[in-house]
């Protein structure tokens, strides 16, 4: 693996687990958007993911490619909506549909 690579990957894994940690025993969007302290975490993890991703390597994405980067890039329309509000309905889906997935494609790089 790319030393350089590796602290941002970290990075992804890092906020991956805070976003399971904070919605961990929700069963669904409300439970998430009623809390306003894990609503708000998750949101910034999101961010976090999104603006790491961005300062990954190409190179390197091509090297990982079993790694569906692509997911990151795709949900930017979430999350260039922070600023008129985020479409909780799309996060938690993200969140329990393609999420567990992305964590596990991470710590195989790992």
């Amino acid at each position: 693996m790319d030393k350089a690579e590796l602290p941002k990957i970290k990075i992804l894994l890092e906020a991956i687990n805070k976003i399971f940690d904070f919605t961990k025993g929700m069963k669904s969007v409300e439970d998430l958007t009623s809390n306003i302290m894990a609503w708000d975490a998750v949101k910034m993890n999101l961010v976090v993911i999104y603006e790491t991703d961005l300062k990954i390597d190409p190179d390197f994405k091509k090297k990982y490619n079993k790694v569906d980067w692509d997911q990151i890039k795709d949900n930017k329309p979430i999350l260039e909506s922070t600023y008129l509000g985020f479409d909780s309905d799309e996060i938690w889906k993200a969140i329990q549909n393609k999420m567990p997935q992305f964590k596990k494609q991470i710590e195989e790089i790992l």
